[in-house]
């Protein structure tokens, strides 16, 4: 109902004020019955409404290590609409299905929405699969898929160890580079480069980027590894002696938030590394199929095109 603003001529502030007071009442007072019983009852409604049961999500939630910058984190991201609304799920059977954390635009845990889990939901709902999402460290993910307790999870690397569980086709192409600063003048053209310097790369870098990758890190005592990659690209804009190693699409995704706060310097983009293929792994052969029959739909129809651009 509309609040009706009503001004009598020639009566004081004071007593135009209690008027347009007294003439709300009145309009309110004289609503229809059926508008406020229909009020109440909608009321009773929603109070009765059965709570989601989170409780199996919260069993693997809880098992993930905790991370210091949770809640900032989630406060930065509520911020963020998700790019496309999910689409409903279809009724059929329910899948688990494990995602990375803090990877934005990739994955947004505050909307339990992202490209990957929206991707993952399309492709899977062609066979009638619904997919409830659930957010941890990869590694953990990959553990229990193997004990049962989720039906699949990524994404995962070419060289990942996934023996024993069914692989899917490549669903998406990361493409690591290295970020340095303008000022800092650096001169990048191959890991060798990398030598020496002080680098924070993804967590587990390591595994997804290969045995050469991994020789460089083990040799170099200033490698480190975040699992945070907002405070990844942040803490990049505050050390100038430092250089990131990063997905490019992550990395301007983080750029332009911190540059709408007055944070930010001219970059050098070093793509010194190929393109990463990124897959999916599931428990069930079938589900693997499933997920690959449908992300081939995807791309035929066009709509992988349009969700991944």
């Amino acid at each position: 109902m509309a609040l009706v603003c009503v001004l009598v001529p020639g009566v004081p502030g004071a007593r135009a004020a209690r008027a347009a007071e007294a003439t709300v009442r009145q309009a309110l007072e004289s609503a229809p019955d059926t508008a406020r019983q229909h009020a109440t009852s909608q009321d009773a409604v929603s109070q009765d409404a059965p709570r989601q049961d989170t409780a199996s999500q919260n069993a693997v939630s809880q098992d993930a290590p905790r991370q210091d910058t949770a809640s900032q984190n989630a406060v930065d991201e509520a911020e963020i609409p998700a790019v496309e609304p999910a689409a409903p799920p279809p009724d059929g059977p329910e899948l688990r299905i494990g995602f990375s954390t803090s990877s934005l635009p990739y994955v947004d845990i505050v909307n339990k929405n992202g490209l990957e889990p929206r991707l993952v939901a399309a492709a899977l709902s062609r066979s009638g699969y619904r997919v409830l999402p659930v957010f941890l460290p990869h590694a953990r993910a990959l553990e229990l898929v193997r004990k049962g307790s989720l039906d699949g999870c990524g994404p995962v690397g070419r060289h990942a160890d996934v023996v024993g569980l069914a692989l899917g086709d490549m669903y998406l192409q990361y493409r690591n580079v290295v970020v340095s600063l303008v000022a800092a003048g650096l001169d990048i053209n191959t890991l060798a480069d990398l030598r020496g310097l002080p680098v924070a790369a993804f967590h587990n870098a390591r595994v997804f980027m290969g045995p050469d990758f991994a020789a460089m890190a083990a040799a170099n005592p200033r490698y480190e590894e975040q699992v945070d990659q907002r405070a990844q690209v942040e803490a990049f804009f505050h050390r100038r002696d430092r250089v990131i190693v990063v997905d490019e699409r992550i990395f301007a995704f983080h750029r332009a938030r911190l540059a709408a706060r007055g944070v930010g310097e001219p970059v050098r983009i070093h793509r010194i590394f190929p393109a990463q293929d990124r897959f999916f792994v599931f428990r069930d052969p079938v589900v693997r199929d499933a997920f690959d029959a449908g992300l081939r739909q995807l791309q035929e129809s066009g709509e992988y095109r349009h969700m991944v651009r």
